[in-house]
């Protein structure tokens, strides 16, 4: 009795369980955003904003985006790239999300397929079904002092982390660090206005 209990404490504790956790403020705040009209809607697009944030720690993510640029930039910069970072990939992880509006949310469903350990590292994965279409979508997961968090999330096998890695390191080449800050809060600005 007292092992299963202890067993069932450790799992709760998983990355799994995080990404499980995380998985279901999303689509429930996702339904209120949905559903909300007027003022309302504001509130509940800020509640599914904050439900992305739990699950993704965005200064791990920006860091890694950054690569060696990191380390030249100003506490405030990278302050400011984190910020313009969080803010564009939530809007388009919440416009991607509203596409598949005449979905109803509750019918996409989500399940934990398996975790790999790699190194101080969980490689979560899970399967995404909606309707006759699957994707699989995984989370790299690392322990944090506010618990599991994810570090990079891997859509089909592409990394996100990557993905703007080599976007912003294509804007720097050809213009600053000022134009990176730019592009991205003129994502966020377009993907909320639409």
């Amino acid at each position: 009795m007292i092992l299963a209990l202890l067993l069932a404490v450790v799992q709760a504790c998983s990355a799994s369980a995080a990404v499980e956790r995380a998985q279901e403020r999303v689509r429930k705040d996702l339904n209120a955003w949905f559903k909300a009209e007027g003022p309302a809607k504001q509130k509940a697009r800020e509640q599914a904003r904050a439900a992305v944030g739990e699950l993704i720690d965005f200064e791990t993510l920006a860091r890694s985006t950054l690569g060696r640029k990191w380390s030249d930039l100003s506490a405030k910069d990278r302050a400011r790239y984190t910020e313009a970072l969080r803010g564009a990939m939530e809007a388009n992880y919440l416009s991607k999300m509203r596409q598949g509006k005449s979905q109803d949310v509750d019918k996409v469903k989500s399940q934990v397929v398996g975790e790999e350990k790699q190194g101080d590292r969980t490689l979560v994965k899970t399967k995404v079904v909606a309707g006759e279409d699957t994707a699989a979508i995984d989370y790299v997961m690392q322990r944090a002092p506010r618990g599991w968090r994810a570090v990079d999330v891997l859509t089909e096998g592409v990394s996100l982390a990557e993905t703007y890695r080599d976007q912003v390191s294509r804007l720097m080449a050809k213009k600053n660090f000022e134009a990176v800050i730019t592009a991205l809060d003129k994502k966020r600005k377009a993907l909320e206005a639409e």
